[in-house]
């Protein structure tokens, strides 16, 4: 599996000739046009933050036979934009890779208050994106894309949230809007003896992710 990272929580992710986008976002849209990511065959969405959802970039992505996933809080902001309404515990087919979808809490809100239902996604047992999320029980993947700043997220916090997924590889993300080094968590995981790699890539690298697999 191949994993692209663009900014903010923006994932293109490919495999057997199957390529997903998840949270192509306001900062996305800063930088990209659709056409930049050729043809994909799903767009799948954890909440409805602009810097997660850009409706004008989504829809423009959706091309021919192109599905859009999202839980129903974002399916009510973006309507016919969504194609198809997700539900925590169930498993979608998208071309050659299978899709679990699980619900964990945003995090909470600058004021405190909480955040809008918030839907992971783990692509074929391999990868797990959170959204806005860093507390969820029952997950182990191989690499997990973390996101390492926010409203309510230490540098601690990241770790412990990868560790508790189990992962090997953590690919940071979520440091656009809330600005934070993904370098320096390389050298903070190995200083508490994290049992994973952090690999942070730049908007538009890839990790190939055999090397966790095995």
């Amino acid at each position: 599996m191949k994993i692209t990272k663009y900014p903010q929580s923006c994932l293109l992710i490919e495999s057997n000739g199957t390529r997903i986008v998840i949270d192509p976002g306001s900062f996305v849209a800063e930088k990209y046009q659709a056409d930049s990511f050729g043809h994909i065959d799903a767009v799948l969405i954890t909440h409805e933050h602009s810097d997660h959802a850009h409706a004008q970039l989504i829809a423009a992505m959706k091309v021919g036979a192109t599905k859009v996933y999202a839980n129903r809080s974002t399916q009510v902001l973006l309507g016919d934009i969504v194609t198809d309404i997700v539900s925590d515990g169930t498993t979608i087919d998208v071309g050659a890779l299978k899709v679990h979808v699980r619900d964990l809490p945003h995090v909470d809100l600058p004021d405190g208050s909480p955040g809008p239902q918030n839907t992971g996604y783990i692509i074929d047992d391999v990868l797990f994106h959170p959204g806005d999320g860093i507390k969820i029980e029952g997950v182990d993947v191989p690499v997990g894309a973390v996101p390492i700043t926010g409203p309510d997220i230490s540098p601690r916090d990241a770790l412990d949230f990868a560790k508790s997924i189990h992962c090997k590889v953590m690919i940071p993300i979520h440091f656009d809007g809330y600005p934070s080094n993904p370098e320096f968590f390389v050298g903070l995981a190995e200083k508490v003896h994290m049992p994973f790699k952090v690999i942070p890539l730049r908007d538009g690298e890839s990790y190939d992710t055999d090397g966790a697999v095995a």
